[in-house]
């Protein structure tokens, strides 16, 4: 039997490193492959061609590289995000592969825009380079297959995701936890109680990597349909931390807005799965950071 072959590309970040392992545990009938950016700049002309030897028409190919929105949210991160997907369908035109996943993200529905039932068919309207960035990156992707017969594009676009390993540290449940177990103050916009979707990284590989094997190509918000408030995220962290640091809290620079998502067609396609609640995750999180630490210290 021939092994269907996976390649993703951004192998080593925070869910292209999990998304490998989990994969090639999943079959023995899987060939997985990985190749990261510190390997291959895609965003340099003429770096695709490396990739010319590792694509094949029969094999799917699963884009988690990126520069990521933690090196700030600027022009100069969107050109290079941009550059990546130019360098891959030039290649992508000479060297076709049976099936792209894109891994885009929910931020291309607006993180600042009111919308209490997201689903694939909400408009997108990016308010950030990121958001942005993933939106053109989805319509070059669907242009460049649109040419191609032979090749097929799945877009999954998830919420916001925590878990060990995150080095985004963003305004949330990574974030908080950081600054609680490093004891820096942690500064609540308002009174948090604006709605976000959070989702864990343990989660969201097991959906991607299902929508992966699957051969779906209907675009799929990951989701889980519950949304908490920043407050209950403090309250999570404070559940599992000793000690909590400083708490302060600043006005709003922006107007208050509620993000919530209707994940109806995930659950056309796992409708049995169960989500980590908030609590469970930061704990999980709170644990492997912990058990990190003991291990670096030897005990």
């Amino acid at each position: 039997m021939t092994k269907r072959k996976f390649i993703i590309l951004g192998h080593t970040g925070f869910i292209g490193a999990r998304l490998l392992t989990k994969l090639s545990v999943l079959s023995d009938t899987f060939e997985v492959q990985g190749l990261s950016l510190e390997q291959l700049d895609l965003t340099k002309v003429n770096s695709n061609l490396d990739l010319a030897t590792i694509f094949t028409p029969d094999s799917t190919l699963v884009m988690c590289a990126a520069v990521k929105k933690q090196l700030g949210d600027t022009p100069e991160t969107f050109a290079k995000n941009m550059a990546i997907i130019q360098n891959l369908i030039r290649l992508l035109q000479s060297h076709p592969v049976r099936r792209i996943v894109y891994l885009s993200s929910a931020a291309i529905y607006g993180e600042d825009i009111e919308n209490l039932r997201i689903t694939e068919n909400t408009p997108p309207h990016p308010r950030s380079y990121y958001g942005l960035s993933k939106f053109n990156a989805e319509w070059m992707l669907q242009k460049a297959v649109s040419s191609t017969p032979n090749t097929e594009l799945g877009i999954v676009r998830p919420a916001t995701i925590y878990g060990p390993g995150d080095v985004a540290n963003a305004y949330g449940p990574s974030g908080f936890l950081n600054a609680a177990l490093s004891g820096e103050e942690i500064v609540l916009w308002g009174d948090g109680s604006e709605k976000r979707e959070f989702l864990y990284i343990d989660d969201v590989i097991d959906i991607l990597s299902q929508y992966i094997i699957s051969d779906e190509t209907n675009l799929l918000n990951i989701a889980s349909g519950t949304s908490y408030t920043f407050q209950d995220v403090l309250d999570a962290v404070q559940a599992v931390v000793a000690r909590m640091p400083t708490i302060s809290s600043q006005e709003r620079s922006k107007e208050k807005v509620d993000n919530c998502f209707d994940p109806s067609r995930l659950l056309t396609l796992m409708p049995d799965y169960k989500f980590t609640s908030l609590v469970s995750g930061i704990k999980k999180m709170y644990q492997q950071i912990s058990n990190n630490e003991k291990q670096s210290k030897g005990q």
